[in-house]
């Protein structure tokens, strides 16, 4: 019998819970530990928990074959080393809710890549739906007043400092990354079982990040890393924001369609921004309300278009 439409739901407001609060706990542990060392710390914990957990899962007992190892390698790239080294270096230099923001556009950037790669039909409604979409994400950026040869404001780059645009366009560059890695497993997806296609993707990520973060792990960010509340947001990210909502996300794609999904993701800057200013920290302009609207829109335009 499959779950009833509430327990799908409701698992999938629990997942951009989780996620919503990640931005904000890896904010807190870059505060104390080099981004470098942090993104391979985080890998690896995760590949710890994951990988066993998958092979238990995973219902092909066969491998896969030496081309689906490389496909899986250049998805692994794109969607776990390059995703994450761009997600981290990004936060680092930005707030929560900005990269939450930018992060909402991850459906968007897929059907671009899709449509590239002519996974995927392009239409003038399509177009309108995407151009929403990165017009919010521009506008946080502060693109306007880029374009009129002023700064930007709440809490966007200015000619005096204090900037968030280098991470924001790194963010985004990070949200791009995955999309490429969703488009490449639509087609690697139907000869190689999910859960053992995530043990490789993981171990095969960290084999790619650790010759560029392994020189950054130092006795000093083992030890800041230890420290009682680092650890407790750390043993957040892990598995509050990495194993358990991969699990659970896993579980509602099974019983509801993908647009479903991608509308959910807009919960997450607003949880984002709101634990965030709890936390002590200014809580977001106007900027950032504008372009989650124009973000949700678009995103709201994509799943009428495929229905």
């Amino acid at each position: 019998m499959p779950p009833s439409p509430l327990r799908v739901h409701s698992a999938l407001l629990a997942v951009s819970l989780l996620f919503g609060a990640n931005y904000v706990f890896t904010k807190q542990i870059l505060a104390e530990v080099p981004p470098r060392a942090w993104v391979l710390f985080r890998l690896s914990a995760a590949t710890l928990v994951l990988v066993p957990l998958a092979l238990w899962l995973r219902q092909r007992r066969s491998l896969p074959s030496a081309r689906l190892w490389l496909g899986l390698a250049v998805a692994s790239f794109f969607g776990v080393a390059l995703n994450q080294v761009l997600f981290t270096e990004g936060i680092a230099r930005t707030t929560p809710e900005h990269s939450a923001v930018v992060n909402a556009c991850i459906p968007t950037w897929t059907v671009v890549v899709a449509v590239l790669a002519r996974q995927e039909p392009l239409s003038g409604r399509l177009v309108v739906a995407v151009a929403t979409a990165l017009a919010g994400a521009l506008y946080l950026l502060g693109i306007d007043r880029i374009a009129l040869g002023g700064g930007i404001v709440e809490g966007g780059a200015t000619d005096e400092g204090g900037a968030t645009l280098l991470g924001d366009l790194l963010t985004m560059a990070n949200a791009f990354s995955f999309a490429v890695h969703l488009v490449l497993m639509r087609r690697l997806a139907r000869h190689v079982d999910p859960w053992l296609a995530t043990a490789i993707l993981f171990v095969l990520g960290v084999a790619l990040l650790a010759p560029w973060s392994a020189p950054h792990v130092t006795a000093a960010a083992v030890d800041a890393v230890q420290q009682p509340r680092v650890l407790a947001f750390a043993c957040y990210v892990v598995l509050g924001s990495t194993v358990l909502p991969y699990l659970l996300n896993t579980w509602a794609l099974r019983h509801t369609r993908s647009s479903q999904v991608a509308l959910y993701i807009n919960v997450q800057p607003l949880v984002a921004a709101s634990l965030n200013t709890l936390m002590g920290a200014p809580p977001p302009g106007h900027r950032f309300f504008v372009a989650l609207a124009l973000v949700a829109l678009g995103l709201w335009l994509q799943t009428r278009l495929k229905r």
